[in-house]
């Protein structure tokens, strides 16, 4: 398998944060395979976050593994193209990637991989699809492949916490604590930073503030260290409402201020207006409520421009 992404846009917001794991083979000096040169291509656009060239070339890819008939570069190819147009916004044409990967395997007689379930549950849960986004994190959950493993043990807690489950998020946290605990490969940051995240929310949840906000500020910080920046923004976010949980209203309005103003810079416009609508409706200060009010003011014109 050969893949160039892990902590997909989760993940963005889900998924997501887009992060890079170790790009694609040194080609065969001696045979040049367009699918070869067109994913290396794309690895480098993505090192150098040219996503929308890495789209273009994930798409040639992916054709180049359909004329060759090979099914697990489809499926390499296919994987990849998702995770770009996902981490571009694009989430309809993400999810319309993963629909022709799936039947390409199928008439090949091929089953869904871990990983294409993994990013079918990362565009689900962007819709708000969450039964469908369960569903498939379940199927990923399956994979032998323990950075499969995490990521789906992530965004089901997080599906979870988003339907007000405790108890499961309590369950996946244990899971992926385990899996850390015993896992024979090198730990990754962006696991840590996971794990953070969800111990985080659950102090949250429980009610013990000062453990919450340290486990969140961990994890802001490992995500910054990352480059996962779309995640660090969903831990800024979570710093709000353990503010909010204190009572104390002008630091909820500034987190909520920093993630806004993150959000729109990457332009995850919905989750920029949610963070800011939040910080300007608290009212907390003067400050806070300018800072707000100016970015949904520039938010307003980002959208508009985007729209006509």
């Amino acid at each position: 398998m050969r893949f160039f992404y892990k902590n997909c846009a989760l993940f963005v917001p889900v998924l997501i944060g887009l992060a890079a794991c170790g790009g694609g083979q040194e080609p065969d000096p001696v045979r040049d395979d367009p699918f070869d040169r067109t994913m290396n291509v794309a690895d480098e656009a993505v090192f150098y976050d040219r996503l929308q060239q890495a789209e273009t070339s994930y798409q040639k890819s992916f054709d180049y593994a359909i004329t060759s008939d090979d099914a697990a570069n489809i499926n390499d190819a296919g994987y990849n193209l998702a995770i770009i147009q996902l981490g571009l916004n694009n989430v309809q044409d993400a999810l319309k990637t993963v629909a022709k990967t799936s039947n390409e395997l199928k008439i090949r007689r091929q089953e869904n991989s871990p990983q294409l379930e993994l990013i079918s549950a990362a565009i689900f849960y962007r819709m708000n699809r969450f039964l469908d986004a369960a569903l498939a994190a379940k199927q990923a959950e399956k994979s032998k492949d323990e950075d499969i493993q995490e990521r789906a043990y992530f965004l089901s807690a997080l599906i979870a916490n988003d339907e007000n489950n405790l108890n499961e998020v309590a369950q996946y946290s244990q899971k992926l604590d385990q899996l850390l605990s015993q896992s024979k490969a090198k730990i990754e940051e962006s696991w840590k930073a996971d794990q953070k995240e969800l111990h985080a929310l659950l102090a949250y949840k429980q009610g013990e503030f000062d453990q919450a906000m340290t486990n969140a500020k961990e994890a802001q910080d490992i995500r910054r260290n990352q480059v996962e920046y779309r995640a660090m923004v969903r831990t800024l976010a979570l710093q709000g409402l353990i503010s909010e949980g204190e009572k104390n209203f002008i630091s909820a309005a500034q987190f909520y201020v920093r993630a806004g103003k993150s959000a729109l810079l990457l332009k995850d416009y919905a989750e920029a207006k949610k963070y800011l609508d939040r910080a300007a409706g608290l009212h907390a200060d003067q400050l806070t409520y300018q800072l707000a009010s100016d970015a949904l003011i520039d938010l307003g014109k980002k959208t508009k421009k985007t729209s006509e």
